[in-house]
C-alpha cells in the first residue's frame, strides 16, 4: 500500500476493513443486486458471502461507504460496474461537480485466502496515469491482522501526488510489497519494491504467497508469455500470514504531494481477470512402479523426491478403476489383476501447499501368475495291503491340490486320494503319484514323485 518515498500509511483503512460485514449484510439496502455475467466460470468451493455480483468464482461487493484512503472520503458504488459480456469490470473516479471526486473500490466478501498464486489482468495504460490517481491493483487486506493490520500489494501504481510541492514531477511507478505492521512509517512498517511503467495497455500481474515468502511478477500483455517487466521476491519473518484478508481493487485519489485532488478528471480502469489457485505447488515427481507384472508377484510404488514436509497416500488403480482397499506402497497383485494394467496415484498433502495427484505410467498387462509347486514325495511300505502317502510339499498359498496315482506310468481308476492302498494288481510294478495345483489367476501346474521300487 506505501509504495512510494514519503508515504503515510492509511491509518483510515480499519474503518474500512470493520466496514466490510455491514457492507455485505447492508447490500440489499443500497439497491445493489447480484449479477451473473457471462463469462464469470464457476463458483469457487468458497465464493464468500451474496454480495454485489458474482466474478470469477467469487462473490463482490461494490463499496458503498466512506472514508479512507480516499482523501475526501466520498465512494460510489455506481463507480464499479458489474462484469460485461467478456466478464470484464471497470473501476472509474467521477467527478460529477468538477471539485468533489468520488473513488471506487470492488472487494471479496470471503475472508481469507491465504497462500496460493493470485493473478490479475488488467487493461489500462497506467503511465497516463493522473498524478493524483491511485490504482490500487489487487491488494489483500486485513485490518485486525496483528500487529498493526496487513495488506499485500501486488501491483498499485501512481505518482502520489506529483511531488512533495505544487509543480514538481514525479513519475507513475508501480510497486511490490506488503505492509507488515502499519502503526510505523513507511521504510520500517513495510516491504516494498517500485518500478517504472510502461505505456502497455494490458498488464499482467502475478503474485504467488507461501510462508515467508512472496514472489511477484509483472509481465506487459495479457498471459506470462510477454515480457516480464518486473519479478520481486521479498521473504523473511515480516512476510504476512494468512487471516481474514479480503481481495481488494480501488481507484481513488490522494490528497498528498503537490497535486491537484479537488479537480482530477474522471479515470477509469479495467479489471479483465482475476484468479486464484489455493496452496503452493508442491514438488511433485511422477511415480514409478517396480516388480513383476504377474498375479502373486508384489509391485512396489516409489514416489520420487517431494517438497520436505509432505504427507503421501497410495491408491493403486485397475486398468483406470479404483482398487478397493488398496493403498499401501505395495500391491500384491490379485485374480482380478490379471489382464489388466496397473497405476498407483500418489497423492501429496502439507499445510499451506497445493494437495497434488501424480500418477505412474501403466504396467504391462498382468500375467498369470507361477504356481510354486515343489516335486511330491510317497511314504509308506510298498507290499500289497500296505497304504501310501502322497507328501506334496509346500505349494503357494491358497493353492488347491488334487492326486492321481500311477502303476508303472499308467493312472489307476479311482486313485485320486492323498493315500493309496495297496492291492494285488500293484504287485510288481512300480507306483507313482502326480499332483496337480490349481488357483484362480495362476497357470495350473502338476509335478510328479519319483517311482517307488516295485511293490511285493
Amino acid at each position: 500500500m506505501a509504495l512510494s518515498v514519503g508515504r503515510h500509511p492509511r491509518g483510515g483503512r480499519k474503518a474500512i476493513g470493520l466496514a466490510v460485514m455491514m457492507a455485505v449484510g447492508l447490500s440489499m439496502f443500497a439497491g445493489i443486486a447480484p449479477s451473473n455475467a457471462a463469462g464469470n466460470g464457476p463458483m469457487a468451493q468458497d465464493p464468500g458471502p451474496v454480495g454485489s455480483f458474482a466474478w470469477k468464482g467469487f462473490n463482490w461487493q461494490k463499496r458503498f461507504w466512506g472514508g479512507a484512503p480516499m482523501y475526501n472520503g466520498s465512494w460510489d458504488a455506481n463507480n464499479v460496474t458489474a462484469p460485461d459480456s467478456n466478464g470484464y469490470v471497470k473501476l472509474g473516479i467521477s467527478n460529477p461537480t468538477g471539485n468533489a471526486p468520488v473513488g471506487a473500490e470492488l472487494q471479496s466478501t470471503r475472508q481469507g485466502f491465504g497462500y496460493g498464486t493470485y493473478s490479475t489482468t488488467v487493461e489500462k495504460d497506467i503511465s497516463s496515469l493522473q498524478k493524483e490517481a491511485v490504482w490500487g491493483c489487487l491488494f489483500t487486506y486485513d485490518p485486525a491482522a496483528a500487529p498493526g493490520y496487513t495488506e499485500i500489494d501486488l501491483c498499485e501504481a501512481s505518482a502520489w501526488g506529483g511531488g512533495a510541492a505544487y509543480g514538481q514531477s514525479w513519475p507513475v511507478t508501480q510497486g511490490h510489497g506488503y505492509w507488515f505492521d502499519a502503526t510505523l512509517p513507511p521504510a520500517q512498517g513495510n516491504n516494498t519494491v517500485t518500478f517504472g511503467v510502461t505505456s502497455a495497455p494490458i498488464l499482467t500481474h502475478r503474485m504467488v504467497w507461501e510462508p515467508g515468502k512472496l514472489t511477484f511478477e509483472t509481465y506487459a500483455g495479457e498471459g506470462y508469455s510477454g515480457p516480464l517487466l518486473k519479478r520481486t521476491v521479498l521473504e523473511g519473518s515480516t512476510v504476512p500470514v494468512p487471516a481474514k484478508e479480503q481481495i481488494h481493487f480501488n481507484l481513488w485519489v490522494t490528497g498528498g504531494g503537490g497535486g491537484d485532488p479537488a479537480h482530477v478528471a474522471p479515470e477509469s480502469v479495467t479489471v479483465r481477470d482475476f484468479s486464484f489457485v489455493p496452496g503452493i505447488p508442491l514438488t511433485a515427481p511422477t511415480p514409478t512402479v517396480s516388480g513383476t507384472a504377474a498375479v502373486g508377484s508384489t509391485l512396489t510404488a516409489t514416489p520420487g523426491t517431494w517438497t520436505t514436509g509432505t504427507t503421501l497416500s497410495y491408491q493403486w488403480f485397475r486398468s483406470g478403476t479404483a482398487i478397493s482397499g488398496a493403498t499401501a506402497t505395495t500391491r500384491v497383485l490379485a485374480a482380478a489383476d490379471q489382464g489388466a494394467t496397473l497405476t498407483v496415484q500418489v497423492t501429496g498433502t502439507q499445510t499451506g501447499y497445493a494437495t497434488t495427484t501424480k500418477e505412474s505410467s501403466p504396467t504391462a498387462t498382468i500375467a498369470a501368475g507361477t504356481l510354486v509347486a515343489p516335486v511330491p514325495t510317497i511314504t509308506g511300505t510298498t507290499t500289497v495291503g500296505s497304504t501310501l502317502t502322497a507328501n506334496p510339499g509346500t505349494w503357494t498359498s491358497g493353492a488347491a491340490l488334487t492326486y492321481q496315482w500311477y502303476r508303472s506310468g499308467v493312472a489307476v481308476t479311482g486313485a485320486t486320494a492323498k493315500t493309496y492302498t495297496l492291492v494285488a494288481a500293484d504287485q510288481a510294478n512300480a507306483m507313482s503319484v502326480r499332483v496337480t495345483g490349481t488357483k484362480a489367476g495362476y497357470t495350473t501346474v502338476s509335478r510328479t514323485s519319483a517311482s517307488t521300487g516295485p511293490v511285493s
